[in-house]
């Protein structure tokens, strides 16, 4: 699905924007076509390719009715890698999560949270990849913290101000050490689901007693030790299978 911006309707695509390589030589598309589109975090319909030259594009867009809504999943997600992060937040948005949390920890990297990839504000750009593939134009709220506690305590804040919004019938923090429940099992969840994922070093003791006192019950993906971004995509769907959104 190509994305618009609310207002890119009927107005000049630049020839140096992504989408237009996409539609011309990925869709071969000419003036006259029609293709899948949407409005971010709007409408979903087509688009007729009304201009399509050396300068640029023109888009019409017409509705056809309203996106999906994502689902009921809120992932705490430590700071990754750059290199994963910006794979990790276009597939996320892919499976439809509704909120991605990203926060430092005891034992992750601080350099990672000052990335350009945060620094200059190029995490939309991934999240559009995401909701392009996917066929749906509802992007996840995306936010930062610089600890574990920080994250936990705005979440609590946001419920105070929001009643409903953030209150997990569902926490649950994965770690693959002394937790007797799977993810993959059990009964199913209820939304909404707060959902934790580590860094590539894990939590600490400390941080597992955190969130213990938040209400979180500790989950495992099996005996294997996996890398963030493995986990946080294996987690996520099996949330959705949980919620039987999958």
């Amino acid at each position: 699905m190509l994305l618009l911006e609310p207002g890119e309707s009927g107005s000049r695509i630049p020839r140096s924007d992504r989408r237009y390589e996409h539609v011309r030589k990925v869709l071969k598309k000419r003036p006259g076509d029609r293709l899948l589109a949407g409005i971010v975090d709007g409408a979903v319909g087509s688009a007729l390719l009304r201009e399509l030259d050396d300068a640029g594009l023109v888009l019409e867009f017409e509705a056809e009715g309203e996106a999906p809504p994502l689902a009921p999943i809120v992932l705490v997600l430590g700071f990754p890698r750059p290199i994963q992060a910006a794979r990790i937040l276009r597939d996320l948005t892919s499976l439809g999560l509704s909120r991605i949390e990203l926060t430092l920890t005891e034992l992750g990297e601080k350099s990672y949270a000052q990335s350009d990839l945060f620094a200059k504000g190029e995490v939309r750009r991934h999240l559009v990849e995401g909701a392009e593939q996917a066929c749906n134009p509802r992007l996840p709220a995306v936010g930062a913290h610089w600890s574990l506690e920080r994250c936990l305590d705005a979440l609590g804040e946001a419920e105070t101000r929001s009643p409903g919004t953030l209150s997990p019938g569902s926490r649950l923090v994965l770690h693959p050490y002394g937790a007797p429940e799977r993810m993959g099992s059990g009964e199913p969840l209820e939304p909404p689901v707060l959902l934790a994922v580590g860094p590539e070093r894990g939590w600490t003791e400390a941080e597992t007693r955190l969130f213990a006192s938040r209400g979180f019950r500790s989950m495992s993906l099996g005996s294997r030790i996996l890398r963030t971004e493995t986990a946080a995509l294996a987690a996520s769907a099996l949330a959705l299978a949980r919620l039987g959104l999958a």
